[in-house]
């Protein structure tokens, strides 16, 4: 009887533990309502901030893992990236981003993408604001938290805002890195022309398709199939930027006018990782040119 009793109390205990510490964690996620608060919404406007004319294109809440983002889109390039962020933890949000925002006119706007813990509740509606020193506050309108959290729920949101209406680089002032994220998942750490591309010979990263590169013997076979000082420029670049923990990379052989870099399409349903290349959107020329690419992306993300 008392070793029934013992086992109950430990029981009881395990318990108690296990809930103070899901509701601290709960507890550390800084909610979004710590920005100027949207009107109607536990407070008036900010003295020190005004209310960006925009129209809330997209607001998704959600309790699952998306990654907390913040970056402004100035381009339909820009937009085709943006859902990749979401397109394996909450392929649903990612397909609504694309569908609502498709109509957008980058002559005259742009669209400010936020995602952002708000802590114990749902957010319902959301505002955009800029600070007199020209950062961008995300105002989310949500109930009062219940007394247990045993979820972290988050808001993503998509704003049209009209070109001009916000500085050229603006800063969001609620995040720990005040600059904008890139546009979408993926950072190129190898990049460089190719002087020939045997077409019989390159396999796998032709034509934006990717292959991984993130093991020794997947960049070996991958630079392989490159020629003249391809290879070894590649592995120079590669050098500058060791792999980070949980990164995948991806290499590929892109075609294009003078391109810079290459950015990543990740889409909903998709196993395959495309790419795309960029820097030379506004360029024209007789004939395209061919490149090497290698960029990473943190595994979470695929």
């Amino acid at each position: 009887m008392l070793l029934v009793s013992l086992r109950r109390v430990v029981l009881v205990a395990l318990l108690a533990a296990s809930l103070t510490t899901l509701s601290a964690a709960c507890g550390r996620q800084q909610s979004a309502t710590g920005a100027p608060p949207l009107d109607g919404a536990g407070g008036g406007p900010s003295s020190s901030s005004s209310r960006v004319a925009f129209r809330l294109v997209h607001l998704a809440a959600t309790t699952r893992g998306v990654p907390d983002v913040h970056t402004v889109l100035g381009s339909e390039g820009d937009l085709a990236r943006f859902p990749g962020y979401f397109a394996r933890s909450a392929p649903e949000i990612a397909q609504q981003i694309t569908a609502k925002a498709a109509r957008t006119d980058f002559s005259r706007s742009v669209l400010v993408g936020w995602s952002r813990t708000t802590g114990c509740s749902t957010a319902t509606d959301a505002v955009l604001r800029l600070d007199a020193g020209k950062r961008l506050h995300l105002g989310v309108a949500q109930p009062k938290p219940p007394g247990e959290c045993f979820v972290a729920n988050h808001v993503v949101t998509l704003f049209e805002v009209p070109r001009g209406s916000l500085p050229d680089h603006p800063r969001f002032a609620q995040e720990a890195s005040e600059e904008a994220d890139p546009p979408g998942p993926g950072t190129t750490v190898a990049f460089t022309h190719l002087d020939t591309v045997p077409k019989d010979t390159v396999k796998g990263g032709g034509d934006g398709g990717g292959t991984e590169v993130t093991r020794a013997s997947e960049l070996d076979a991958f630079l392989a199939q490159l020629s003249g000082r391809g290879p070894a420029t590649v592995r120079k670049q590669l050098a500058a930027h060791p792999v980070r923990a949980g990164e995948r990379r991806f290499g590929y052989i892109l075609s294009g006018c003078r391109p810079t870099g290459a950015a990543l399409l990740i889409s909903p349903g998709q196993a395959a990782v495309n790419a795309v290349p960029t820097g030379d959107e506004n360029i024209r020329c007789i004939q395209a040119q061919h490149y090497a690419a290698v960029v990473g992306v943190a595994g979470g993300l695929l």
